[in-house]
């Protein structure tokens, strides 16, 4: 049997493996992932049995190696036009850094709440610019 099909691909990780395979399933060419089981037991087994072989049949492996090299990635450009520009109120109003990550004061707020046997309202989300190290209130 191993005479009718052939390697078109290697794949160390067998979720890539899987994806190659969709792709080629999609196109309506039959394929097999050899020793699948072996390495989805035991990845580390991957480097020793050369990975997870995607297999077609001699007939189809001319045109599944040329639907699996194909690149796309000219297609990526188009998508700067679908997705908006990052909006004012989300860069640092000091040095205009898209690198904003959330502040959690939450448990500081319960905690000092507790202990002075207040309700305090301390819970606003606060913002800090991971470049410039600017705390921002929204």
């Amino acid at each position: 049997m191993s005479q009718l099909l052939k390697t078109v691909a290697s794949f160390r990780d067998l979720p890539l493996a899987e994806l190659a395979k969709s792709k080629l399933e999609s196109e309506g060419i039959p394929c097999f992932l050899a020793d699948k089981n072996l390495i989805g037991i035991n990845w580390l087994y991957s480097f020793a049995l050369g990975g997870v072989r995607l297999q077609v049949r001699k007939d189809d492996a001319e045109i599944a190696e040329k639907i699996l090299n194909e690149d796309f990635s000219s297609e990526l450009d188009s998508l700067d036009d679908q997705f908006p520009k990052l909006q004012s109120d989300e860069l640092c109003s000091k040095c205009g850094s898209s690198n904003i990550s959330v502040v959690n004061t939450t448990r500081k707020a319960g905690a000092l709440s507790l202990l002075l046997n207040l309700p305090l309202n301390l819970f606003r989300k606060r913002y800090k610019c991971t470049e410039c190290g600017h705390i921002m209130k929204k």
